[in-house]
């Protein structure tokens, strides 16, 4: 499915968790049991998809508005990055299958991301992907609104110097493909490592990046 324009391609722009590396469903349950044992909240089903996507400001902020959250995030979040690196002490992560193939094209590449850099950090060298083979990564504390607000897209466009159509952005979450669409960036759903499926919601879907790299690299600017 593709409903570009087709033009040349100047960046391409990642989501992090569930689009490069497998961990949405380890942060749902980490995340949904410390709140649960230590904070007497129980969040829904519902409750969880709702903040699928979104950044951890926005997940506090909600949790407090909504679950009456009342301890300081601070407090909160030592604890949840207690329990997410002892889990990933015994837990291998899954990297996106052809990424490097991705990544490999000669133009630049960028992450714009809902988790915080210290987890950034953690998973990228769980799985060997080097900082290095991106230009920048904008993650939570780079952005004071998260998504589906389109500020760190729109950030990442003007670090870039391209405009909307020069770019596309590969999202895995309702929240995302919101963002992106909101930043005028076409977004492609890939599927490998998603916990949800939002491809319909995509202006393009890719059952991994192979496929991606296969539909989009002729489409790359000389550099």
């Amino acid at each position: 499915m593709e409903r570009t324009n087709g033009g040349p391609l100047k960046a391409l722009i990642y989501d992090f968790d569930d689009t490069l590396v497998e961990s949405e469903r380890f942060n749902d349950a980490l995340f949904s049991d410390l709140l649960r044992t230590e904070y007497g909240i129980d969040l829904s089903r519902e409750e969880q998809d709702l903040l699928y996507g979104f950044s951890w400001t926005g997940v506090f902020s909600w949790l407090g508005a909504h679950r009456g959250l009342a301890a300081p995030r601070a407090a909160v979040w030592a604890r949840f990055m207690a329990a997410k690196r002892r889990f990933f002490e015994r837990t291998p992560l899954r990297l996106a299958t052809g990424i490097h193939r991705m990544l490999s094209l000669p133009i630049p590449h960028a992450i714009v991301s809902g988790s915080t850099r210290e987890e950034v950090r953690l998973m990228m060298a769980g799985v060997s992907l080097s900082p290095e083979m991106f230009r920048f990564i904008l993650c939570d504390e780079d952005c004071a609104a998260g998504k589906p607000d389109p500020q760190g897209y729109l950030m990442a466009l003007e670090r870039l110097e391209v405009t909307p159509q020069d770019a596309v952005v590969f999202e895995d979450s309702p929240a995302g493909i919101e963002a992106a669409r909101r930043a005028g960036i076409p977004v492609a759903f890939v599927a490998e490592l998603a916990s949800r499926d939002s491809g319909a919601e995509a202006d393009m879907r890719f059952p991994s990046f192979v496929e991606a790299w296969e539909s989009l690299h002729l489409r790359v600017a000389a550099p």
